[in-house]
């Protein structure tokens, strides 16, 4: 399972991480990052050790998520785009991003911008430069170079398509969001054989449907597979994967399992202090009260 791919320094890019613990206690005078207790669970611990900043940025909240043992010289930068109906702070607790991004056990830095809450809103960060410089500039921490990845899911396509030109963005992964023009994705598809795509249909699976038969090279999947261990090569290596969903619109970002098992199909370093030999969907029941405020600039 993986494990070519596992880090087996752990220890690694603690210089990174002191830096923006450094610069959190300078923000909001918060404690630096603590374990939780030995009986919260593996993915509890990964989140309390993690360094969590929220960004006041310009035109809506970003939150940044970072692996304890996250190390740039080989990280990803992952950047999740939520849908209609949610911001970026429902969709950071409601659907539990923290403990998501820590069963995927990617060595990633996870970015979560806001963006439009409904159809007719205006995307909020139209430049994926823009977002990144933010990051870099408010946390003190350097972005992994090694791959930069677009994650969209329902209403979060309005501002992957706005950032189509960027030259920065390697991947686009699509989950229930073939809402908008085909064109404009097509043309970042095939303008270079290293860009990728994963798309996924329940809702829109029209239009996915559509999308994948302009793509010769697509591999389809019936379903998401069960378990790691379970998916196809052919669909780990595929250039373009489509997969009709067998969850449905909402429980494709919430449950644990969809979610996480898209971040693992990236090809990114996986951290061994992280909880990746856990099964899909063990992430925490939510507590009954989900939702408290949050403190811009804060760091947990």
């Amino acid at each position: 399972m993986h494990r070519s791919r596992t880090a087996v320094a752990a220890g690694l890019g603690v210089t990174a991480i002191a830096g923006i613990v450094c610069l959190g206690i300078a923000i909001a005078d918060d404690p630096a990052p603590q374990p939780a207790s030995p009986d919260a669970g593996p993915i509890a611990n990964a989140v309390a050790a993690a360094t969590h900043v929220r960004i006041d940025g310009p035109r809506g909240p970003i939150h940044v998520w970072i692996p304890p043992s996250y190390h740039a010289d080989t990280g990803a930068t992952i950047l999740y785009l939520h849908g209609f109906f949610d911001d970026a702070d429902t969709a950071w607790t409601g659907h539990q991003l923290p403990e998501q991004f820590a069963l995927s056990a990617l060595n990633a830095l996870f970015i979560v911008p806001e963006a439009p809450v409904a159809p007719a809103t205006p995307v909020n960060y139209p430049s994926l430069g823009e977002v990144l410089r933010l990051v870099e500039d408010r946390t003190g921490v350097v972005r992994g170079a090694a791959l930069t990845v677009a994650i969209g899911h329902s209403g979060g396509y309005k501002t992957i398509e706005a950032w189509m030109n960027e030259p920065l963005l390697d991947q686009v992964v699509l989950v229930d969001a073939m809402y908008g023009e085909e064109a404009p994705l097509l043309a970042w598809y095939r303008a270079s054989p290293r860009r990728r795509m994963i798309t996924v249909g329940i809702d829109t699976v029209l239009g996915t449907e559509s999308f994948a038969s302009k793509i010769p090279e697509t591999v389809t999947l019936d379903r998401f597979p069960p378990t790691w261990e379970t998916w196809p090569a052919k669909a780990k290596a595929a250039r373009h994967l489509y997969i009709r969903s067998q969850y449905r619109h909402m429980p494709l970002v919430k449950e644990g399992i969809a979610l996480p098992s898209l971040l693992r199909l990236l090809p990114v370093e996986l951290l061994a202090d992280q909880p990746w030999r856990l099964p899909l969907g063990s992430i925490p029941a939510l507590p009954d009260a989900s939702t408290t405020p949050i403190t811009d600039g804060a760091v947990d």
